[in-house]
Formats: C-alpha cells, sequence, structure tokens
C-alpha cells in the first residue's frame, strides 16, 4: 500500500497518536484511504519521534553497559535465579546488606537487570558518565629499513592434473 499518484483533493488536519495535528492529503482516487488513515492516526509525528528517540538515547547513555554494571558490583554480590512455572525467571539481587527483586524472561537478562537496579538503588552510576574517555595510545611509526624489501619469488607453474605424480599401479 503505497502513497497514490494522482490530484489531492482536499488535505484536513488530523491528529495523529502524539496529540499534534498534522496535514493528511485525500487523492482523487485512493482506494486505500481508509488504511492509510487509520496507519496515520496510529503512529506519531516525526518531530515527536526525534523527540522520543533523543531521550531514550540520553537514557541509555546514563545506564551502564552489561560488562561495566557487573564490574561495579561488590565482590560479596549474591544472585539467586528461579524458573517459574510459566517459564519466566525471577531473581534476586544481595550485596551490601541491600536487596533487589526483579523477574525476566531469561537468565542472562535478569542477571543485567538486577544489577542494573542494585546499582540504581545505590545511587552507583556508570562510572564513564562524566569522565572523559581515554585517548588510545599512538603506536611508534615502523623502523624504516636501509635496505630494499626482498623481491617476491617468481611463480610456479599452475597446477593441473599432469604436473601431479601418479601412483605406481603394481
Amino acid at each position: 500500500m503505497g502513497v497514490p499518484t494522482g490530484e489531492v483533493v482536499a488535505r484536513p488536519m488530523v491528529a495523529r497518536a502524539c496529540g499534534c495535528l498534522r496535514e493528511f492529503q485525500h487523492y482523487a482516487v485512493d482506494r486505500y484511504r481508509a488504511q492509510r488513515l487509520a496507519k496515520f492516526q496510529k503512529t506519531r509525528c516525526e518531530e515527536c519521534v526525534a523527540k522520543l528517540n533523543e531521550e531514550q538515547r540520553q537514557a541509555a547513555a546514563v545506564v551502564p553497559k552489561k560488562g561495566e554494571a557487573f564490574k561495579l558490583l561488590p565482590t560479596s554480590a549474591q544472585f539467586s535465579l528461579t524458573r517459574k512455572a510459566d517459564a519466566t525467571w525471577a531473581g534476586t539481587l544481595s550485596a551490601e546488606g541491600k536487596t533487589v527483586e526483579a523477574v525476566g524472561d531469561g537468565p542472562h537478562g535478569l542477571t543485567l537487570a538486577l544489577a542494573r537496579a542494585w546499582l540504581a538503588a545505590n545511587g552507583i552510576t556508570s562510572p564513564s558518565e562524566g569522565a572523559p574517555k581515554p585517548v588510545p595510545p599512538q603506536s611508534a611509526p615502523a623502523p624504516v629499513s636501509k635496505h630494499p624489501a626482498p623481491k617476491p619469488p617468481p611463480p610456479s607453474a599452475k597446477p593441473s592434473l599432469s604436473n601431479f605424480p601418479r601412483p605406481k599401479s603394481g
């Protein structure tokens, strides 16, 4: 269902899912107008999508990455995971006298969620949040030889069935 071609006969303002009013185009010949209008009303406008994406990006930058989250936990941290009858997993994380609980679809995601929840409950944030990123060390240039590089050997004959030794028949 693509955008129809032809003459635009009306341009009513229609509310999007985000609440913004945007122009919807009525074409003279449009057999999918009802479906296009329904989809138009169910989706957000471009500005609200961009704003939501930026908010999500900023929120994700604050959350510690997987490797960081586990490294920030104290050495005495204990996980307890239980598989429930409905195939979901429940777990607790106890460390330094504080316990957090969570439920997840699998044990790997659950352990990460528990670690992040414990860090958030204790006010521990990602160390890379405010710190500048380390600059990778620059390697020294390779030493230059006084002698030129050796020439490669000449190409050998291409292998073929006639070049291979034949087994002796006995």
